[in-house]
C-alpha cells in the first residue's frame, strides 16, 4: 500500500520540482535583465518574509490544527511539521525569489514599453458599462463600503497574499498542492509578465499625468472626498515618482491590467 501510494504521488512530486526550477529559471532571468532592482526587492521581499510569516505561521497552524484534530490539535501539528516544515521551507523561499523576479520584470516593463494600451482599454470600459464605470460606482457607494474596499484591498489583500501560499505551502495532498503552485506561477509568469507587457497600461488614476489628458480629471477631483482616497493618492504619487525617476521601489510599478490582485485570490478558488 505504502509504494502505491510513493508511485500515485511521483507525477506530482515531479511537476512540483518542475515548477521550483521554473521558478528559479524566472528569478535568474530577472536578475539578468536588471541585478539592481531584483537585489534590492529580493531584500525588501525577505525582510517583509521574516517579519509577518511567523505570526501568521503561527496563527494559521493553530488554527488548522484545532479544525483538523480538535481532540488532539498538539499531536497533529508535530505530524504536519514533521511531514511538511522542510518542504514547506523551500517552497516559502523560492517564493521570495519568485516574487521579487515579478516586481523586477514590473518594474523593467515600465521602462522598456510605453503605456500604449490606455486609451482602447479606457473606451471598451465605456462601452462595455455605457459611460465611464468609476461614475456609477460613485454615485451609489456608501462611505462605509469605501473603507471595507479600502481595507480588503490593502492589508486583507496582504495576508491573503501570503498566507495561501502559507496554506498551500503545508498541504499534506500533493495534488491540490502542485495545483496551486502551478497555479500561482501560470500567474507570476502569463499574467503578471507576459499579459503586462502585451497590454502595458497605467490605468485612470495615471491617466492624466501619463497622457497630458483630463479624461479622469473629475475622477482625480472626486477621489479625496472618499474615504482612505487621500491614501490612494499618497500611493499613486509614490508609484509614479517611482516610475518618473526610474527607480525600483518597495510595491514597484505602475501597471493597470491585468488585475494580479483579482488573480492571485481567483487562482485559489477551490473547485
Amino acid at each position: 500500500m505504502a509504494e502505491a501510494s510513493v508511485a500515485a504521488e511521483r507525477p506530482y512530486i515531479n511537476v512540483e520540482r518542475r515548477i521550483a526550477v521554473a521558478a528559479v529559471a524566472y528569478a535568474a532571468a530577472a536578475a539578468l535583465s536588471s541585478w539592481d532592482a531584483f537585489a534590492f526587492l529580493l531584500g525588501r521581499y525577505a525582510v517583509t518574509q521574516f517579519l509577518a510569516l511567523p505570526v501568521m505561521l503561527v496563527s494559521g497552524l493553530g488554527i488548522a490544527s484545532a479544525i483538523a484534530r480538535p481532540s488532539a490539535p498538539l499531536s497533529y501539528l508535530r505530524e504536519l511539521l514533521r511531514e511538511r516544515a522542510i518542504g514547506a521551507a523551500w517552497i516559502v523561499a523560492i517564493f521570495c525569489f519568485a516574487i521579487a523576479a515579478f516586481s523586477t520584470f514590473k518594474f523593467q516593463i515600465s521602462a522598456w514599453l510605453p503605456f500604449f494600451a490606455d486609451r482602447f482599454l479606457a473606451d471598451l470600459d465605456e462601452l462595455i458599462h455605457f459611460g465611464q464605470p468609476w461614475r456609477q460606482l460613485h454615485a451609489i457607494t456608501p462611505d462605509w463600503v469605501a473603507i471595507v474596499i479600502g481595507f480588503a484591498y490593502g492589508p486583507i489583500w496582504f495576508v491573503q497574499w501570503f498566507g495561501f501560499l502559507l496554506f498551500a505551502a503545508f498541504l499534506t495532498n500533493h495534488k491540490l498542492r502542485v495545483r496551486y503552485l502551478a497555479a500561482f506561477s501560470a500567474t507570476l509568469l502569463l499574467l503578471g509578465t507576459v499579459l503586462r507587457a502585451a497590454a502595458a497600461s497605467a490605468g485612470p488614476i495615471f491617466y492624466n499625468r501619463a497622457f497630458a489628458s483630463d479624461r479622469f480629471a473629475d475622477l482625480m477631483e472626486a477621489l479625496p472626498s472618499v474615504p482612505s482616497g487621500q491614501e490612494t493618492l499618497s500611493t499613486a504619487n509614490y508609484l509614479f515618482a517611482s516610475y518618473a525617476s526610474d527607480e525600483a521601489v518597495f510595491g514597484v510599478d505602475i501597471s493597470a491590467m491585468p488585475s494580479i490582485h483579482v488573480a492571485i485570490l481567483a487562482g485559489f478558488m477551490p473547485e
